[in-house]
């Protein structure tokens, strides 16, 4: 099995922040294009819920040592294959 670790922030996030900032300061235009002002809101109010609720997840693995996801449990797993 594949294990990786469970990361908070990515990459893809730091460029989501980034693009999140321009469009507040230069794209929504509620007057002119509402719209499209609503939409972008609605896409980067959801990737800041994905990212909320990513860490709630990665919160409770690493609080729960008998989740299959426990970095200890992966440790575990390793040492009964060899």
């Amino acid at each position: 099995m594949n294990n990786k670790s469970l990361k908070r922030w990515t990459f893809l996030d730091t460029i989501n922040a980034a693009l999140l900032i321009v469009v507040i300061l230069f794209m929504l235009d509620f007057q002119n294009n509402a719209t499209v002002s609503w939409i972008l809101l609605a896409v980067f109010a959801f990737w800041a819920v994905t990212v909320i609720l990513r860490n709630v997840f990665i919160t409770k693995v690493m609080n729960d040592p008998n989740h299959p996801m426990h970095p200890d449990q992966a440790a575990q797993k390793d040492n009964t294959k060899e």
